[in-house]
């Protein structure tokens, strides 16, 4: 049964050399915790190019289900009551904020989620699932918030295409290239509403409100740097845990580690970084060679702009290592495997 699950996950695709930090272990996430009877509910949000209800997603949900018997899990239809082509078109298309918001009132309407419930975000999925937790009126109902490869900071480079790419694909990522901070492709263009630039982020903090203001960011103070603490909602630092994964030979996102709110060094600031414009993204052959800056060396995390450091030194945040290419989470005993043990289904009553 776990074989089969841990196969079907690797499917749940966004289809669409960093410094290493502590590895991921089997002791790190191994569980004692027994099947309960009053188990948490779950809400999950699929990645780029999927749908709430397609075959892997509901296969997973039939696996969790059967794990944890009596949980109650909710795969969200964005937007509401739409089909899976509208659902993947929104994925491509639209305005984040909207998106996201659409989904307040709806969970607030499902009586099983009144008393709490975890979450699980497939890439880009992590993102509104954040939005959630910061914005909604009752985003504090989340508990642990688990992600697997969402880009927290944003994407230096746009998601590539599947090979072959759909047209839907390929319209996007078009007009994303063409002008990724104009008021069109911030308006309209989901993937442009989560690409921050390092070498242009007075326009993306002039320009941009959804990725800029769920890491509140802020705008730029005197001295070029971002000034913090502005927006943001209720921050992070209210859910009970949360699991950021990150996979290690991941080229999806990039930079990668932008899964734990990694970013790359502005160009001014890296002596070995090239010049480069629009049209080097993409090829990527500049920006790999660009510093990473992790999360704790950066003002987000020293400011504690959203509760990261809170959840950090609480021992509330953990930051996990996958073998693999995005998405790919192991088989039986693997990567994900462990993580579905340890952070999903709890009792319901339990409080950590």
């Amino acid at each position: 049964m776990r074989t089969s699950l841990f196969l079907l996950l690797s499917t749940l695709a966004a289809a669409a050399s960093i410094p290493q930090q502590v590895p991921f272990s089997d002791d790190s996430v191994t569980s004692d915790t027994k099947p309960i009877p009053n188990p948490r509910p779950l809400v999950i949000w699929h990645g780029l190019g999927d749908t709430a209800h397609s075959d892997g997603i509901d296969e997973f949900i039939g696996i969790v289900r059967t794990r944890y018997p009596g949980i109650y899990v909710h795969s969200i239809v964005a937007p509401l009551n739409s089909g899976p082509s509208e659902e993947q078109r929104a994925g491509w298309w639209g305005k984040a904020e909207r998106l996201a918001e659409d989904q307040c009132a709806e969970l607030e309407s499902i009586p099983e989620l009144q008393n709490g419930y975890d979450a699980m975000g497939f890439s880009q999925g992590g993102l509104f699932l954040r939005y959630i937790a910061q914005y909604c009126e009752h985003g504090d109902r989340m508990r642990n918030l688990i992600t697997f490869g969402t880009p927290h900071y944003g994407i230096n480079a746009l998601i590539p295409c599947p090979d072959p790419p759909t047209l839907m694909c390929k319209l996007a990522y078009n007009a994303a290239r063409a002008g990724v901070y104009t008021a069109f492709a911030q308006r309209r263009l989901i993937q442009a509403q989560y690409y921050r630039d390092v070498d242009r982020l007075d326009e993306f903090l002039t320009l941009n409100t959804f990725l800029r203001d769920l890491n509140a960011e802020g705008i730029l103070d005197d001295d070029g740097e971002p000034t913090g603490r502005e927006h943001g909602g209720r921050g992070l630092d209210k859910l009970e845990n949360l699991i950021a994964v990150n996979f290690l030979n991941d080229t999806t996102v990039f930079p990668a580690r932008s899964s734990q709110w990694a970013t790359l060094a502005p160009e001014e600031e890296d002596p070995d970084a090239e010049a480069k414009t629009l049209e080097d993204v993409g090829t990527m052959d500049v920006l790999e060679k660009r510093r990473v800056i992790l999360l704790k060396d950066q003002p987000l995390y020293e400011q504690d702009w959203i509760g990261l450091k809170t959840l950090d030194k609480k021992k509330r945040l953990h930051l996990v290592d996958c073998e693999g290419q995005h998405m790919q989470l192991g088989g039986e005993g693997g990567c994900a495997d462990k993580l579905l043990d340890k952070w999903v289904g709890w009792d319901q009553k339990e409080k950590q």
